[in-house]
């Protein structure tokens, strides 16, 4: 069966909550169903704007706060912190699919046998602690994560283990608990066996994607292969082909690649298209992490140049895509200075394949301001433009 690559990315943006404006509602509850809907939410230390997770909610959530977030893991235990790519929220329905890598890594890592039995005990006796609450036995302070006092290396191993928890964040520095007080009592703690396993990795990709690749589905195998030295490529695709076997998935083309769906999920290839507005996403959004992908479905060729030597910057240190309507049709270099509550846009470049009409530049107008107010900033500076004529925008102009 083919589709078009303009209902892929339908299917696409609304699985992704992006088509329309509060897709999951709004609120507490919002928050719950987004992180429920897209199976992980990255955490970033990188604020030049804002940290990831509260960006990649905001884009979606027009009244979320981190607030919102913080009570969904502390109080309400809806979500936890575990490694999906990278460090991430995942809804504590999932927590069971995470015991396999949680298995493997004890495996792998093997906490010290005299520190770990020693920092288990002290958390059961004095609470939840951070790293910072074991002193370093050469008492000198680290220099970086190839330096970590022992004790800061074994509670990470104790984590990725699963016997420790992390119960909140204190400055975004990680406080942990025993597994057995953070994870609610009702929690389904039974392994699942490999075929689940695999099916629910499958399930959860296209879930939240709409329609995946192979590749799609199998981005997580790095991350396993990390923690745990299982190599899962075949037991994927062994499940992909059951699935379809079975009538749960069903195979369509776009142009000369294969994806998977659901047959229910082929209906929003037609869903309507809310009012075209600019959203600046996180480099780490969902929509844009798997840059094949981008490529792939919106000719949209990404690189995150924090980590590339200034010389060789095109579009600047942390460039934010630009989504408009449903195409990806630039990127924004952008700097949110709280203490002057100003939004610095050191460059604001639309790719060149973009027609640059009046309704895309009053729509960037508009996003430009509300994005501005999302992050505490009552005003605009712009330094540089492509095309020029965007210089104008917003310049100099109360945040409104």
């Amino acid at each position: 069966m083919d589709i078009t690559k303009k209902e892929a990315k339908r299917i696409f943006l609304s699985r992704q909550g992006l088509l329309r404006n509060d897709h999951f509602g709004r609120g507490t509850n919002a928050v719950r169903k987004a992180i429920e809907q897209l199976s992980w939410l990255q955490i970033d230390t990188i604020s030049v704007v804002q940290r990831a997770h509260h960006h990649v909610l905001r884009s979606r959530i027009s009244n979320y706060e981190p607030q919102m977030l913080h009570k969904l893991q502390v109080k309400d235990r809806q979500i936890f912190e575990y490694w999906f790519h990278a460090a991430a929220y995942l809804p504590i329905s999932d927590y069971r699919y995470y015991l396999p890598i949680m298995k493997g890594s004890a495996v792998k890592r093997k906490p010290d046998k005299k520190l770990a039995p020693e920092i288990l005990k002290r958390i059961e006796i004095e609470g939840p602690l951070q790293s910072r609450d074991f002193e370093s036995p050469s008492g000198k302070k680290s220099s970086g994560w190839w330096d970590w006092k022992p004790a800061k290396r074994v509670l990470e191993q104790l984590y990725l283990c699963g016997e420790l928890m992390v119960t909140h964040r204190d400055g975004f520095q990680k406080v942990y608990d025993l597994r057995d007080r953070v994870l609610p009592p009702e929690t389904n703690v039974k392994e699942p066996t490999d075929s689940e396993w695999c099916e629910y990795i499958v399930h959860r990709m296209v879930g939240a994607l709409g329609l995946a690749t192979e590749y799609d589905i199998g981005y997580l195998r790095t991350a396993v292969r990390q923690l745990t030295n299982r190599k899962i490529k075949e037991p994927l695709r062994l499940a992909m082909n059951n699935l379809v076997e079975n009538n749960k998935l069903i195979k369509v083309t776009i142009g000369e690649l294969t994806y998977y769906t659901r047959p229910d999920l082929l209906s929003e290839s037609g869903a309507r298209l809310g009012k075209r507005r600019v959203r600046f996403l996180s480099p780490f959004d969902n929509l844009i992490i798997n840059r094949r992908r981008a490529l792939e479905l919106f000719n949209f060729d990404y690189q995150l140049e924090c980590y590339v030597p200034a010389v060789k910057r095109r579009y600047g240190y942390f460039c934010l895509p630009i989504l408009y309507g449903d195409e990806l049709v630039g990127r924004m270099d952008a700097k949110a200075d709280r203490k002057q509550k100003l939004l610095i846009v050191r460059n604001l470049h639309i790719d060149d394949h973009v027609k640059l009409n009046d309704s895309l530049i009053s729509a960037l107008d508009t996003g430009l301001n509300r994005f501005a107010r999302d992050n505490q900033c009552e005003s605009i500076t712009i330094e540089k433009t492509n095309p020029a004529v965007l210089s104008h925008i917003c310049r100099s102009l109360p945040a409104q």
